[in-house]
């Protein structure tokens, strides 16, 4: 479903069973048990955002903006000796030094495309942070914002599609996910939503907020963006798993969506 081996390099300790196929899947197919549908999610909304990336590079689009990057390996797979587009990789310092390390330990490391951008979502300010960086709000650009929201305050989700308003020119898409809003009380239908809230609650990094899918588009549509395309965790196994039958659970309740800015307003 995704062809991802840099992956490894942030297993951690996970590392040497992954590298086991037997074992792999014995230990994949136990989380899927305990948590269905998230671990196919997670895996296709990369592949999803991967498609939208690749379709716009090949149409000019020359900016790419990872807000929360985080571990993701996008930059080692879409970077080219110094020839691909401007990567904006988007997260707290302390995250983006530990990924550094990692990367040097296991001796990879990134393309001259790559600008670490550090940043704060709940007290920078993003538009401040990319400027600094050399983005250049004139062309368009791919900004992929995924697995982060659900860690943010509403106030601060509203501020950064502000910032987003005001660096992204017409014909910029952004890629970004939504939820069913029960996965944050842990009142959710299904086993998997609701034991997710409980796990990451405990590991001291609970979700805050879920915005459902009309939620989202209307805040993007006051933003000036508007909502191309969107699906759902049963719709991204339709689309990319072999024959639209992984080998997981596909319970329902997270999706990712393509918004295109079609406005262009002067910043405040």
């Amino acid at each position: 479903m995704l062809d991802d081996p840099d992956s490894a390099v942030f297993a951690g300790g996970y590392a040497p069973l992954l590298a086991r196929p037997v074992i792999a899947r014995t230990w994949l197919r136990a989380l899927d048990s305990y948590l269905p549908g998230l671990h196919v999610y997670i895996v296709l909304r990369v592949r999803y955002a991967d498609a939208v990336l690749q379709q716009a590079i090949s149409t000019g689009i020359d900016q790419i903006v990872l807000l929360g990057a985080g571990f993701d390996t996008t930059s080692l797979r879409i970077t080219g000796a110094g020839s691909g587009p401007a990567i904006f990789e988007v997260d707290a310092p302390t995250t983006q030094q530990e990924k550094q390390l990692l990367l040097a330990r296991a001796n990879r490391s990134v393309g001259p495309e790559v600008r670490w951008v550090s940043c704060d979502f709940e007290s920078d300010r993003l538009t401040e942070r990319l400027d600094q960086a050399g983005f250049d709000s004139a062309r368009p650009c791919v900004v992929v914002w995924i697995g982060v929201s659900v860690y943010l305050t509403r106030p601060a989700i509203d501020q950064t599609l502000a910032d987003l308003a005001g660096i992204c020119s017409a014909g910029s898409l952004l890629v970004t996910d939504f939820g069913d809003p029960e996965t944050v009380t842990g009142r959710h239908r299904l086993v998997g939503a609701r034991r997710t809230a409980r796990l990451v609650r405990r590991r001291g990094e609970p979700w805050l907020t879920a915005l459902s899918l009309t939620e989202l588009t209307h805040a993007l549509g006051d933003s000036g963006f508007v909502v191309r395309d969107h699906a759902r965790t049963t719709d991204l196994a339709e689309r990319y798993a072999p024959n639209g039958q992984p080998w997981c659970s596909t319970d329902d309740w997270l999706g990712v969506l393509t918004a295109e800015r079609v406005l262009k307003t002067a910043p405040d």
